[in-house]
């Protein structure tokens, strides 16, 4: 079961977390420091200010706030020349005698008091202009590196990655040359695709390096029957993420040579080109060695004339493409050679720019500069006030005093959708909690964040819709900033995958959550059953297990080649069908067996008594479908009725 809304908010359900004072609940990405001990504590931690690229790593969200300083400048100007007007008020003969001061030390107590007051207000405006524009710090603990270039991994999967030219095989070895690229060359943005005949996202580009690992091992059982796979497809689909960025391309395939056959090879090449328009270049490592037998469940994979079919690689067409896209190409050999070329090969790539939500993990001090333009404008008061009463005085130290106690009490949020988004997620909870499945799902699907992922996958979860339930939590996953929500989140989608049917991925995912805590007893056994359930044999249709299986139905019956033989004996020995007589002569004889006329005849009419009904095997495929009483009814025309 997953958990609860109310103690997920509560942080104390022992299938959900470990440490119930664990902050993040509900929380922003954008997080802000509202209290002074928080902010005093994130300023003096080195880690925020040490960054040997690019100095300190102070952030700006808005910096165009500083247009502000332009008031005081003109306040300033205009100040100026009123009182240039003034001084030229009396003639030139007569202004030493106008302008005669008193004692020196008035007039210089005066001008320091004025010049310090210019500088407090100064300061207040300095201070109000940096509030606005939102400085921020990167999270304590965290040390702010050099931007990577990001990396999308493109992998082929056609039925020609099922060879066995390469150990254990080609699917299998690119799966193991990620997981090592991933310790090799840790802390590049990643993400993963897939492609046969159509291309799909498997994983976005993510900072996260466990959830490559986590979607690779899904690609062993994702291997198709197609033998022809579409690259200009993938490669399309690549130029159109923006997320890639500076980035590049790593294409593990099989250099099947149907992929470049006739048209196909034009079809590939434009779309390589595409991607070099973007300046995106494609590093290519060819999983294959030599030809080699294509194989299906451990049985090779033959076509309908029983031939078995091969795979055979064309190296230099994939070194081809690579190299029109400014990348390069490598046929597989040691494994870690393998990964040394990619990590040489992404070395050379300069470091992308900085993205425009790059300040989103950080920290806001924008309260602190906040604060200081209070203190600077009620230092400035005071001295303005000092001479005019006790009360302004004490006024000015009251704020000074109490604008601390303010900032910290205040909570301040994020400005946009915040007041939206809190109540959403606020109906959400608490149509969860009263049962009402369908008008909480709704209310977290207006929300975002991981909160809302999260939300949405629970009442899908509880509305019995596992595939949805799956997407839902998996995007909770890809937002989840904490260890603790990450668990949280892949505990719940194992269980959804375990409804859906998936037992491999569900084990992946209990995994990941034991990972991340080997005592998470309800993820050990749950992780248990699943395997239990992956290692079952399929027995064929099964109504109560989720999934389609119609394909199982459209598979012909295996052979008994010994039910021929006996029904070749008893055509040959037999006397009905007009072939009787034929049939003994010939064996008398021992010639070979040949058709005669009377055996053509028997054998038509053999075949006038077999029936064609396709449609036992069309309402089998019905029954399985949770839409066949809709479907039945269409096709008896109860609706017309």
């Amino acid at each position: 079961m997953p958990c609860s809304a109310g103690s997920w908010r509560r942080g104390c359900s022992p299938c959900c977390w470990r440490n119930s004072s664990t902050p993040g609940c509900g929380g922003d990405m954008n997080e802000r420091a509202d209290s002074l001990m928080a902010l005093w504590s994130l300023l003096a931690n080195a880690e925020t200010w040490a960054n040997p690229v690019h100095g300190l790593s102070l952030g700006l969200a808005h910096p165009e706030a500083f247009a502000l300083l332009l008031v005081p400048a003109a306040l300033a100007w205009w100040q100026w020349r009123r009182r240039a007007r003034l001084d030229h008020y009396a003639d030139p003969s007569l202004r030493p005698w106008a302008f005669a001061a008193g004692p020196r030390r008035a007039g210089t107590r005066a001008r320091i008091g004025r010049v310090l007051r210019q500088t407090l207000w100064l300061l207040f405006w300095l201070s109000a202009a940096l509030a606005l524009a939102d400085p921020r710090l990167p999270q304590a603990g965290d040390t702010p590196g050099e931007a990577r270039a990001p990396l999308l991994f493109v992998v082929d999967g056609s039925a020609a990655m099922s060879g066995r030219d390469v150990d254990p095989n080609r699917i299998e070895r690119a799966v193991l040359l990620m997981s090592l690229f991933v310790e090799t060359d840790p802390g590049r943005p990643m993400g993963l695709m897939r492609y046969s005949d159509t291309a799909g996202v498997l994983l976005p580009i993510s900072d996260d390096p466990g959830l490559l690992g986590f979607y690779a091992d899904e690609l062993p059982g994702m291997v198709d029957t197609r033998l022809t796979a579409r690259p200009d497809r993938a490669f399309e689909l690549a130029s159109r993420i923006e997320a890639l960025d500076g980035g590049a391309v790593v294409w593990l395939t099989s250099g099947d040579a149907r992929q470049f056959a006739g048209e196909q090879g034009s079809r590939v090449l434009a779309a390589a080109e595409r991607l070099e328009a973007r300046g995106i270049p494609v590093f290519a490592v060819t999983i294959a060695r030599e030809s080699t037998r294509l194989f299906r469940d451990g049985q090779p994979l033959r076509d309908n004339d029983n031939t078995e079919l091969r795979s055979q690689p064309r190296f230099e067409r994939v070194a081809e493409l690579a190299e029109l896209t400014g990348g390069a190409a490598r046929q597989t050999g040691v494994l870690r050679a393998d990964v040394a070329f990619l990590v040489d090969a992404l070395a050379d790539l300069p470091s992308p720019p900085l993205p425009e939500d790059a300040l989103e993990r950080r920290t806001s001090i924008a309260v602190l500069a906040l604060w200081l333009a209070m203190v600077f404008l009620a230092l400035g008061l005071w001295l303005e006030w000092g001479a005019g009463g006790r009360w302004r005085g004490g006024l000015a130290v009251l704020l000074i005093v109490l604008a601390p106690v303010a900032f910290t009490v205040a909570q301040a949020g994020a400005v946009v959708d915040t007041q939206v988004r809190s109540q959403a997620l606020d109906e959400g909870w608490a149509a969860f909690q009263d049962g009402e499945f369908a008008r909480a799902q709704a209310a977290f699907d207006q929300a975002t964040g991981y909160a809302a992922r999260l939300g949405s996958g629970l009442t899908a979860y509880r509305r019995a819709d596992y595939p949805y339930a799956v997407d839902r939590l998996q995007a909770a996953t890809w937002l989840a900033d904490e260890p603790e929500e990450r668990m949280l989140a892949l505990f719940n989608l194992g269980n959804a995958l375990v409804l859906t049917g998936r037992y491999r991925a569900a084990v992946s995912a209990f995994d990941a959550v034991l990972a991340l805590d080997p005592e998470h007893g309800p993820a050990v056994r749950n992780r248990q059953l699943a395997a239990t359930l992956a290692q079952e044999p399929q027995q064929g249709a099964d109504e109560n297990q989720p999934g389609f299986r119609g394909y199982s139905l459209q598979q012909p019956d295996p052979i008994d080649e010994t039910q021929g033989a006996r029904m070749s004996e008893q055509l040959l020995e037999g006397e009905g069908a007009g072939g009787g007589s034929t049939a003994a002569s010939a064996t008398g004889d021992g010639q070979s067996f040949r058709l005669d006329e009377g055996l053509l005849q028997g054998a038509e009419k053999k075949l006038e008594r077999i029936e064609d009904r396709p449609r036992p095997v069309i309402e089998g495929l019905l029954r399985q479908q949770p839409y066949k009483a809709v479907v039945e009814r269409r096709l008896s025309g109860e609706d017309e009725r």
